[in-house]
């Protein structure tokens, strides 16, 4: 999707335009009025030349705050018992770069935003960075098209997992670790990592990393060093066996691995 010159109103799309928004609309579960929010929504800073005015950026700073705000009040009514300081750590974990780089990529995002020629070819669609802000543009998108309660189903949708992982001690970050636990006691086997993807300048690379459990893919992240990105894949395949694991809890260490559906 190519963005129009700065002056031109986003509201006039290509056919081409039109069928990808669709296809978004399909897999974000809403449908906009005002379908120029969504494609604003999706265009990084970098597509829109000296006019920003145009990127996402707004909308990224509204869908931040409603983000927070649906998050606070999750957190208050499904932990009752939990003080100011443990809902603090959890709502941190939740709104993270990174969690919110896991929930956009398995929404499919970096598939539709609109970036320049020079940040596509280097990343960018990977980026975690522009993965999140993209998604709470998304969020505050919503919000100004349908209202408040469109934008927290759609907050507690994407991010329920995310709310889980939270409860489960997954706040403190170090989802390597966290992973480590888990495959431990699901088959007595640590990941593995492997760097699949290497781009960018030698002073500004990003590092796409697979992790790897009996030979299978369980996640895949993205980040600016090897760790972040190992941290970022770790991050999604928690994602992922919490979403196996809820599917049914009776399966075997076996077939839990041949159910994943990440998997090779």
């Amino acid at each position: 999707m190519k963005l129009k010159d700065p002056g031109e109103a986003l509201t006039h799309l290509s056919e081409s335009d039109s069928s990808r928004l669709d296809l978004l609309q399909d897999r974000l579960g809403v449908s906009f009025r005002d379908i120029s929010l969504l494609e604003r929504a999706i265009t990084h800073r970098s597509a829109t030349s000296e006019n920003h005015q145009l990127s996402n950026e707004r909308l990224e700073f509204l869908g931040d705050s409603i983000l927070g705000l649906v998050i606070c009040e999750v957190l208050y009514k499904e932990f009752p018992d939990h003080y100011e300081g443990e809902l603090a750590k959890f709502k941190a974990f939740i709104v993270s770069e990174t969690s919110l780089a896991a929930a956009a990529l398995e929404l499919g995002i970096e598939d539709f935003i609109v970036l320049s020629h020079g940040e596509a070819t280097s990343g960018g669609r990977k980026r975690s960075s522009i993965l999140s802000d993209a998604l709470e543009a998304i969020i505050g998108a919503i919000y100004m098209d349908k209202g408040i309660t469109s934008a927290r189903k759609f907050i507690r949708k994407v991010l329920r997992k995310t709310v889980k992982l939270a409860e489960t001690d997954q706040h403190r970050g170090d989802y390597k670790s966290s992973l480590q636990e888990r495959t431990q006691a699901l088959c007595r086997t640590a990941p593995l990592y492997r760097v699949v993807i290497e781009t960018g300048q030698d002073h500004d690379k990003t590092f796409t990393v697979e992790a790897l459990l009996q030979d299978r893919v369980i996640g895949a992240g993205s980040g600016k060093t090897k760790k972040q990105a190992e941290q970022s894949a770790a991050a999604n395949a928690l994602r992922t066996l919490s979403e196996c694991s809820d599917t049914d809890e009776s399966l075997t260490d076996e077939q839990f691995l041949n159910n994943n559906p990440t998997t090779n």
